[in-house]
């Protein structure tokens, strides 16, 4: 899938939703709102120490599965993992663990709601996310989709540009570094998701 469908499917998403981009208003993008406005059902849970052992062990006491030896295709570890996404018959449930820093849990439930959009008939009954790259250079095709879902979602163009515009107004210059520094904090994501979102877009100069 090109960079450019996935940004037109979370385009359609914010239509669907009711929650399109406004270069005007300042803050973080409400991502909550999204998990649960989509048609389908989608759970965003945080999970201390998150890993398979983990997932299978809230799954059953959560009564997510009837029966035990349904899971038995997951190979349960304790390995760590940065995400998980499970379907237990019509609802998707996106675990990120909550150990990991705001901005870090907030770029991995827009991953797995990326793979929840664009990978639903493509992933099986889960997808277990040991490691996401910010940058979202993954060898997998998949992941790095999903990390573009979550960039397009998380970090909107047309906010970039107007911060980019502004500070061009009123310093007569848009460093990138102080750009990233000033979107990372008002979008609530990392410095290095937001660098390599600028340098993506050729905004801002060294």
């Amino acid at each position: 899938m090109t960079n450019e469908a996935i940004a037109q499917t979370v385009a359609d998403i914010r239509r669907d939703v009711r929650l399109p981009v406004d270069a005007l208003r300042r803050g973080p993008v409400p991502l909550d709102r999204f998990f649960k406005s989509l048609d389908f059902g989608i759970i965003h849970t945080a999970l201390p120490k998150l890993s398979l052992s983990v997932v299978v062990k809230h799954l059953i006491a959560e009564r997510w599965v009837a029966d035990p030896e349904s899971l038995g295709d997951l190979a349960v570890s304790a390995e760590h993992l940065d995400g998980f996404l499970f379907w237990s018959a019509e609802v998707g449930l996106a675990f990120v663990n909550a150990d990991d820093i705001l901005v870090r849990r907030r770029f991995t439930a827009a991953h797995e709601l990326g793979h929840a959009v664009l990978h639903r008939d493509r992933m099986g009954r889960y997808r277990a996310d040991s490691t996401i790259d910010v940058t979202g250079e993954s060898v997998d095709q998949i992941e790095r989709e999903a990390n573009r879902f979550a960039v397009e979602l998380l970090m909107p163009e047309e906010v970039i540009h107007a911060r980019a515009s502004e500070l061009k107004v009123s310093y007569g210059a848009c460093p990138r570094m102080v750009l990233a520094h000033r979107l990372a904090s008002e979008l609530l994501v990392s410095r290095e998701a937001m660098r390599y979102r600028l340098k993506g877009l050729g905004v801002g100069h060294d």
